[in-house]
Parts: structure tokens; C-alpha cells; sequence
């Protein structure tokens, strides 16, 4: 391969929205079917989160519910200060309260993983079922299925700006990890494969799913989920789109990045303990071990 290009999937806007249109799609396929995915029961969890910076910028991102009152999203959506930000989809929306950036985090060094965030809801969302996270180590091979509110377009064009407005979600096979590519080993790759060009292919078969689809900005902070036989968990935060050809705009031979879930099980469940053990970690012990900070 050639050299890489990096970019990160977070759009910024000048007004704050729920979401840009979601996901670059294959030319060749019926987009309401991309849509039809998206709005299944198993990925209710999903939501946008319209951000406000203090810099007076405004942002859109991606996020899943992982309990009734935290949203898992990427480190670069929220790793400057907040103004506000708010959790929306079709079924309710709720003010953040409290943002914690992952400590391994260093803002725009994608290719060493800790892309992760949790976002606290003021008011917990009990409505949706929250979605559980893969702790699983054979995700590789897999099928999986991302979910968001980024950009749109096709394989032919990649993402195009100004759209707005509809969830959408595609198919990829989780290929590599970070390693193939002398990256963190806890990051997760897919590659946007051509049904019109073998060669676009950048790992693993070449021939692209029904449903090929690539990230674009917007879907940032969205989740890659897998089917297992406990039922969908969630594998993989997405966080770049990789580009071999100097314009990485999520056309056909664009990679995505996505940091993988399990890896980070264990600061998730640290953040969220179960609700029997909710006294025992009500200490500042564990919460000084974060980047912590209210809205």
C-alpha cells in the first residue's frame, strides 16, 4: 500500500444538528435498504450527539446507549471543552451531563487507539434497551454492522456535504487489526470494497457485501455491532476513515477505523459497575483514575 491520509469522522458544522445524513452507500443499491437496516429494533440504541464547543464551533457525532444513562462515543467528539451536547433519536433525546475522555487518549493520534468516551445523560432514557458490549476476542471474519448519522453518498462519489437528516447502517467484514498496518493492535479495520474493481480492495476478499458501506464524518462515536448467539453486541466505536489514495473521503478503497470494544471492556465496566456494586465504587478512588468533567 501507499502512504495513509487520515481522517477523522466527526463533522463539524456551523450550526449544531442531530446528524448529517448517514453513510456512503454501494451506487448500485437501493438506499432504503441501507435505511430499512438502520431502523431495526436491535440498533434502537443508536442515537446523534449535536455538540457545542466553547470555541463557538458546533459538531456532530454518533453514540450508543450502554446503560440507561451512558452514551459510548469516540474521545475526538468531546476532547475539548463542551458547552453543551444532546442525545437524540427517534424515540428520545436528553441533555449530557458528564463527559469522561478515556485516559489513554491523545487528541488526533488515531493510530494509537483509546478513541473512547462515555457520556453521561442528566436524565436517565429508560425506554430503550441499552446495547451490550463484545468482550468476545474472534471478531475477526465476523460480519459487522455500523450504525450513523455521518454524510452520505456512494461508492462512487464518497461523502458529500450539506445533506442532513437519516440514519443508516451497511455491512463490512471486520478484516485486521491495527497491527497489519503497524498501528495499535486495538484498533479494528475494514476496507470499502468496488463491485466494480477488485483492485480497491484493501484486505481480505475482494468481493464487497449486499450492503458495502464505508463511515463518513458525522458517524463518529457510532457503534459497529456483530450477531452472536447471546444476541447483537457491540464491537467497534468508529473513529477514522484511512485512505491510501490521498483523499480520504470514504469512496470505493477508503478503510475505516474503529477502536475495538473489548479491549476497553474492563474501563467500561469500571465507569458502569453493575448496580449491585454501586456503593462499594462511590469512592474518588476510582473516579480521579479518569478524565472527568461536568458539562
Amino acid at each position: 500500500m501507499r502512504d495513509q491520509f487520515i481522517f477523522p469522522t466527526i463533522a463539524l458544522l456551523t450550526l449544531a444538528t442531530p446528524g448529517a445524513l448517514g453513510g456512503v452507500i454501494r451506487h448500485d443499491v437501493d438506499d432504503a435498504i441501507y435505511q430499512n437496516l438502520a431502523a431495526q429494533e436491535q440498533f434502537a440504541a443508536v442515537g446523534a450527539l449535536a455538540i457545542s464547543y466553547a470555541s463557538g464551533a458546533s459538531g456532530s457525532c454518533s453514540g450508543t446507549l450502554v446503560s440507561s444513562e451512558w452514551v459510548l462515543t469516540a474521545a475526538h467528539c468531546v476532547d475539548r471543552v463542551v458547552d453543551s451536547a444532546t442525545f437524540l433519536n427517534n424515540q428520545a433525546f436528553a441533555f449530557t451531563g458528564e463527559i469522561i475522555v478515556h485516559p489513554e487518549w491523545t487528541r488526533n493520534d488515531f493510530l494509537s487507539g483509546a478513541d473512547l468516551a462515555l457520556v453521561r445523560l442528566q436524565n436517565p432514557i429508560t425506554t430503550i434497551e441499552a446495547s451490550q458490549i463484545y468482550t468476545g476476542r474472534d471478531e475477526l471474519g465476523q460480519v459487522g454492522t455500523s450504525v450513523g448519522y455521518g454524510r452520505t453518498g456512494t461508492g462512487l462519489t464518497g461523502a458529500l456535504p450539506g445533506t442532513a437528516g437519516t440514519l443508516r447502517a451497511g455491512n463490512n467484514v471486520l478484516d485486521v487489526l491495527g497491527t497489519d498496518r503497524g498501528w495499535d493492535e486495538r484498533i479494528i479495520l475494514t476496507d470499502f470494497d468496488s463491485p466494480l474493481d477488485p483492485n480497491e480492495s484493501n484486505y481480505g476478499d475482494s468481493a464487497p457485501l449486499d450492503l458495502e458501506y464505508s463511515i463518513a464524518p458525522g458517524d463518529s462515536g457510532g457503534p459497529m455491532f456483530i450477531e452472536t448467539p447471546m444476541g447483537w453486541r457491540l464491537v467497534g466505536i468508529t473513529s477514522f476513515v484511512n485512505s491510501t489514495d490521498g483523499f480520504p473521503n470514504a469512496d470505493y478503497g477508503d478503510s475505516n477505523g474503529f477502536t475495538r470494544v473489548s479491549d476497553y471492556a474492563g474501563w467500561i465496566n469500571s465507569i458502569i459497575p453493575a448496580p449491585g456494586t454501586l456503593p462499594m465504587l462511590a469512592g474518588g478512588l476510582l473516579f480521579g483514575a479518569h478524565r472527568r468533567r461536568a458539562v
